[in-house]
């Protein structure tokens, strides 16, 4: 994909791609000779800018002899100007990839460089989540580091939900209680549409696979134990199709493709939608967009089938960054890698400044500073203390695969799709990819120890 599969313009998910730099070396020499090193960032608001500007550029250049100097890009073509870097053998610096599946790639093609050394020397196993940085590994070689990191809730206003008298649902029957009253109500029961961005989709299929067929299912699926034809995962997309048939998600299939992510933001900040399943990247936007910023709550995902564990919380890396095997000075370029992605203080700071997603690393909730949200450290006290974790489809499932989901569910909301056939069709791509062997090893879900 051209666009960061979790970054859709001008609210989404501008978040992780406020840290997903593409850079270029600009001159020759290594760090100790004082050379130049170039990357591209792409930002949700100036102040964003600023404020990676000062805590990364500006403090990375008063330590290093090396120097890095911004430029920045527009954040719709970022991962564009990227790929097309890459396959040039143009390649930056630092390559930017929009998740470790989309990274795989590139060092498969032997675009990027083994990151082993420094994965060593700057103690990454250690400071990462066991899981991000096993994922971060291509062929039992470190190859990217994960910058950014978060996962799918239910967003909701809770003067909205007070005034109704609901509560956040926690099965698919109070979900779909609360939807068919808030429909009753002359309310978009269910932000959803993919107007602008077609990766859109993939949030609600990613929300919908995880809370409706369950973590040790798809975890089956990825380790070719089982098929996305079984019948748990057609129920879930039956589910999806009985919302659009009610009118409920995005008010119907003629509205979900001129829905956008900014009409569901701002659907939730006016009262006019009640509920969004959408990704922790939307921290920012929601308190940009809210009159008052108090009133956005998320909730963990409800389950929607019998099978899964109310608050299941998939896991998902939306920026993952490596260095270019042209690289010049690859020793520049991962000292500044680990200066973005590497330190817990710097990250929070900056979590902190802007309301960004942290890098995975091992974070306590005591090492938050005052002035991060404090929506923002319960989601990131919750989810490492959490054994109901599952996964994105960006993040887990293939190149391939991933942009065959999101392409061909358009066909779905169209009804010129039966679920059978769009997961049928999903399996076959798998299929190809995991037979090539170039699929990731996903983690072993917390259920099953």
């Amino acid at each position: 994909m051209s666009i960061p599969k979790h970054v859709l313009v001008p609210l989404g998910l501008a978040t992780a791609a406020s840290v997903a730099l593409a850079g270029c070396v600009s001159s020759g020499g290594s760090s100790d000779a004082g050379g130049t090193v170039t990357y591209w960032g792409a930002f949700y608001a100036p102040a964003t800018e600023e404020a990676f500007q000062e805590i990364f550029v500006d403090g990375f250049n008063a330590e290093h002899d090396a120097q890095v100097d911004m430029e920045v890009k527009e954040l719709t073509t970022l991962g564009q100007l990227t790929d097309t870097a890459v396959a040039a053998g143009e390649a930056p610096d630092i390559v930017y990839a929009d998740g470790p599946s989309a990274a795989s790639d590139f060092a498969r093609a032997d675009r990027t460089v083994d990151l082993d050394e420094y994965a060593q020397e700057y103690g990454w196993q250690d400071a990462f989540l066991p899981w991000a940085y096993e994922l971060s590994q291509v062929d039992g070689a470190v190859r990217s580091v994960p910058a950014s990191y978060g996962s799918m809730v239910l967003y909701y206003n809770a003067e909205v939900f007070e005034e109704h008298g609901w509560t956040p649902p926690t099965t698919l029957e109070e979900f779909e209680q609360v939807a068919q009253e808030a429909d009753e109500a002359g309310m978009v029961p269910l932000g959803g549409g993919n107007a602008g961005y077609q990766g859109m989709s993939e949030w609600l299929i990613t929300a919908v696979f995880n809370a409706a067929v369950g973590p040790e299912k798809i975890h089956d699926v990825l380790t070719g134990e089982a098929k996305f034809t079984d019948p748990e995962f057609v129920a879930a997309i039956e589910l999806i199709e009985s919302w659009i048939d009610k009118g409920w998600l995005a008010g119907g299939a003629e509205s979900y493709f001129t829905t956008d992510d900014t009409a569901n933001v701002t659907g939730l900040a006016n009262g006019t939608t009640a509920m969004y399943l959408s990704g922790t990247w939307s921290f920012n936007s929601l308190t940009e967009v809210f009159e008052d910023p108090e009133q956005w709550a998320w909730a963990p995902l409800p389950s929607l089938s019998d099978d899964v564990e109310p608050g299941v919380f998939p896991l998902a890396i939306g920026t993952a960054l490596s260095v270019s095997a042209e690289a010049e000075d690859p020793d520049a370029a991962a000292s500044f890698l680990d200066y973005v992605a590497g330190d817990v203080d710097r990250a929070l700071e900056y979590t902190a400044r802007t309301g960004e997603n942290p890098p995975p690393l091992q974070i306590d909730a005591d090492q938050f500073p005052d002035e991060v949200d404090e929506r923002t450290v319960d989601l990131y006290s919750q989810i490492p203390d959490s054994t109901n974790v599952g996964y994105a489809t960006w993040t887990f499932f293939p190149p391939k695969t991933d942009s065959y989901l999101i392409t061909e569910f358009d066909k779905v909301v169209t009804g010129d799709s039966t679920a059978q056939e769009y997961l049928a069709g999903m399996q076959d791509t798998f299929d190809k990819e995991f037979d090539a062997g170039t699929t990731l090893v996903p983690f072993t879900p917390q259920s099953e120890g």
